[in-house]
């Protein structure tokens, strides 16, 4: 069997779907661009491989290979995803910590959402308000919400659906509805 252009687009097409998910909590657009036409690519070339003069045993071959990146793709999406968020949470790390040290003793909700803070009990002095817009830009987040037991950094939001990180400001655990990524923070 030589190699040929069809199988080589299979092979990046399915790689492209898989990878996809590295980029999912940190830059969505990557994501959607990767998953997008890595799952079109795919499908194209299986199916030319599929309807092309192939023998038998080559077409089996190609569908195991696919129906095995489906399977690793179902076994590894979470791991997957976890690591798209750590690896935001990793390269950051300077300025999160910043926003976590100003909003961690602030009993008050602050919501910082573009250049607009609102501040309801007047927690924040106007240099932190300042800091706070700026690393709001260096973090490139559009949201960064504090309530009374975490904070919220939304990284990617349409319409109802929402993916951000939330770093839990209370001793005590938070219910099982969040997913531990590494020390506080949940996602």
């Amino acid at each position: 069997m030589s190699i040929k252009i069809k199988y080589i687009g299979l092979i990046l097409g399915l790689l492209s779907t898989v990878f996809s998910f590295l980029f999912f909590g940190r830059a969505q657009g990557t994501y959607q661009l990767l998953l997008t036409s890595g799952l079109l690519t795919s499908t194209i070339f299986f199916l030319a491989i599929l309807f092309s003069k192939e023998t038998a045993k080559s077409k089996i071959l190609w569908t195991l290979v696919v129906l095995s990146a489906i399977a690793i793709l179902a076994l590894s999406e979470q791991f997957l995803i976890n690591t798209s968020y750590l690896i935001f949470i990793n390269s950051n790390s300077n300025e999160l910590n910043e926003v976590n040290s100003i909003l961690s003793n602030k009993t008050g909700e602050i919501h910082i959402m573009n250049d607009d803070i609102t501040d309801k009990d007047s927690l924040l002095t106007v240099v932190e308000k300042d800091n706070l817009i700026e690393l709001r830009r260096k973090l490139d987040v559009y949201m960064i919400t504090k309530t009374e037991n975490e904070i919220y950094y939304g990284l990617w939001g349409f319409l109802d659906v929402r993916l951000g990180l939330i770093y839990w400001t209370k001793d005590e655990n938070p219910d099982i509805k969040y997913q531990q990524l590494k020390d506080r923070w949940y996602h």
